[in-house]
């Protein structure tokens, strides 16, 4: 869901040139914070209602698959119609739809129901900003300045996926209620959405007219006059590595990010208090420096190794900090959101460097829809089946993945030399 050709540039506009990185930040910001809030809102519904085990894990499964559905069957539309704008919107507005809808079983209205129908609305809305808000910026801001944008519009999306679990709390104790507060939420999302659309008026107005353009190209095209091109098939084995990679690796990491709320809650002893949200954030947290940092590293060294680094150190500090207690676990907890939330630029340099700029559409759906979000939406099933309903049981599950984290490291080292090198964006 990407575009690579677009019709129209930031540069042949004269106004309010800052406005697509103010809408995309706010869009990023909220994405993130709603999309890494739903495995909060699960764990607030099974302390709440006492559910079983087997229910989380569907509505996580469903979550994350509704994510990597939605974002294959809409993508290409997108991308052909020059609807990024729209898209963004209205993913923000789906994604926002399903945190009302959540409200709903926290206040025991068919919870078993609405848990399920909530994370598959919550996942089909959450599929859109990324590859929408990145071409909106590839869009209109080209050139050497282009990465400075991407990053600040990548703090923001970190911003609120650290800031999201806490002011969720935060916002259920002044309104004395859990159920308000991811009302509260979904409320912000749609009255933000439509802020997004008051900056992006101008921009939506161009897409319209970069459609008409394409009307009129494939008018002239069925009159006669035809513009084809080649699309290459073959799959670099580079590629198909880091596919398996982002799999496995996603598989091990995110199925223990899915699940730390309840083992906050359950195992730690947190409940679902502001500790837990506390927690949620600190983790989270560590990203917003460690994708600038490893960002700039890759940028200067093997990225295969960096990647291998990150993976080791992901699986030590998650290991640490279940075997530690008191203020040195918390810091094992941030240096583990640190590298582990990292893998952005490094995937996406890689990508770059096994296959041709302006080429790469087909290698970021591989990579990061098969590999990454099929591994987000297994990881979650897989944890759910081993506990076997029992929520004590979840640290050895964390430990058997990270032992598939530390076994993914293998494939990195499989991974060919690269025939060129990319710099890379320093945010995702």
């Amino acid at each position: 869901m990407t575009t690579n050709n677009p019709d129209f540039t930031v540069s042949d506009m004269t106004s309010h040139r800052s406005y697509p990185l103010i809408a995309t930040s706010i869009g990023h910001f909220l994405n993130d914070g709603m999309v890494f809030l739903v495995p909060v809102i699960i764990d607030l519904i099974a302390a709440a209602h006492g559910i079983d085990p087997a229910l989380i894990t569907a509505s996580l499964v469903a979550f994350y698959v509704s994510t990597a559905i939605s974002a294959n069957l809409f993508g290409r539309t997108i991308d052909r119609r020059h609807l990024q704008s729209w898209g963004m919107i209205v993913g923000i507005l789906i994604l926002s739809s399903g945190l009302l809808l959540f409200s709903l079983a926290l206040g025991n209205v068919f919870v078993s129901f609405f848990v399920v129908i909530s994370s598959i609305v919550s996942g089909f809305g959450a599929s859109f900003y990324h590859p929408t808000g990145t071409a909106i910026l590839q869009s209109y801001y080209k050139g050497s300045r282009l990465g400075r944008y991407l990053g600040i519009n990548g703090s923001a999306g970190s911003l609120g996926r650290a800031l999201y679990p806490s002011l969720l709390v935060l916002v259920s104790i002044l309104l004395l209620s859990n159920t308000s507060s991811a009302f509260f939420f979904g409320v912000v999302g749609i009255i933000l959405a439509i802020v997004i659309y008051m900056f992006m008026r101008e921009y939506v107005s161009r897409e319209r007219n970069a459609r008409n353009t394409l009307s009129a190209r494939s008018q002239s095209s069925s009159n006669g006059v035809s513009n084809t091109s080649t699309l290459k098939t073959t799959i670099p084995l580079g590629i198909i590595l880091l596919t398996i990679m982002s799999l496995v690796r996603n598989l091990a990491f995110f199925s223990i990010v899915s699940w730390i709320p309840e083992y906050f809650t359950f195992v730690r002893g947190l409940g679902t208090s502001l500790g837990l949200s506390t927690m949620m954030t600190l983790m989270f947290s560590g990203g917003i420096l460690g994708q600038l940092l490893i960002g700039i590293l890759v940028e200067r060294y093997d990225k295969r190794m960096i990647l291998v680094v990150t993976t080791v150190f992901s699986v030590l500090f998650m290991f640490l900090y279940l075997m530690t207690t008191g203020p040195i676990s918390i810091l094992t907890l941030v240096l583990f959101g640190f590298f582990n939330f990292s893998g952005f630029p490094i995937f996406m340099s890689m990508i770059s460097d096994y296959v041709p700029r302006g080429s790469t559409t087909l290698s970021n759906g591989l990579v990061w829809n098969l590999g990454g979000t099929a591994g987000q939406a297994i990881g979650p099933l897989v944890i759910g089946v081993y506990i076997t309903g029992r929520y004590s049981h979840l640290p050895v599950a964390f430990e058997t993945m990270l032992v598939l984290g530390l076994l993914s490291v293998l494939i990195a080292f499989a991974l060919p030399k690269p025939a060129k090198e990319s710099k890379a964006p320093l945010f995702a």
